[in-house]
């Protein structure tokens, strides 16, 4: 059984490819959903999140709000890095214990952060899902980020040159849903059949 890692840059379409993935009868595990739920008032590490902070990323509900945390860690390395530190141990337990499940099947998990975290190792392949820059920030600016803020976040994460180096695969998204669509079924055939 295969173990596919789709990652990439920031607003290129991860999501959009593991859509149509799933169509294709492909399980798909979301590092970022595993992500968000930690952020909920229950979660192990959501009070060691809040003291490293402050209590101003909390939202009227109690729960940490997703655009005032990522305001703090895309303007400062440090904090992003100590924000990566409390989260992703946990994150990477949980799709590890998705991946178990799924152990008899092809599947694939969208991690963002891939090549920055070590993942390389115990996959079948990685694919890389990228899109010119004026897209991106576009995107960015359709999901209520401010251009300086879509810029930081672009800055902080390693750039999509060197994820592409490091993949198998590329997926370039910067037209239609339907080349999306092809330019992913026959990346898909062509893991599937090796």
């Amino acid at each position: 059984m295969v173990k596919i890692a789709i990652t990439g840059g920031i607003a290129c379409g991860k999501t959009l490819v593991g859509k149509i993935f799933r169509k294709k009868g492909i399980p798909v595990c979301e590092a970022d959903e595993l992500g968000h739920e930690l952020l909920r008032p229950d979660s192990a590490v959501f009070g060691e999140i809040v003291e490293a902070f402050g209590p101003g990323i909390v939202d009227e509900d109690g729960s940490i709000s997703r655009k005032l945390l990522g305001n703090q860690v895309f303007a400062d390395a440090g904090k992003l890095a100590q924000l990566n530190r409390i989260t992703h141990p946990k994150i990477k337990s949980a799709w590890r214990a998705w991946q178990q499940k799924h152990a008899q099947e092809n599947s694939a998990v969208i991690v963002p952060l891939f090549f920055e975290t070590g993942e390389k190792e115990g996959w079948d392949c990685a694919i890389c899902v990228v899109c010119d820059e004026s897209s991106q920030l576009t995107r960015l600016l359709e999901r209520g980020l401010t251009e300086l803020d879509a810029k930081r976040r672009v800055a902080a994460l390693m750039p999509v040159d060197r994820k592409i180096a490091a993949s198998d695969y590329v997926i370039v998204n910067n037209g239609t849903m339907d080349l999306l669509e092809q330019q992913t079924t026959r990346v898909l055939q062509s893991i599937l059949e090796r």
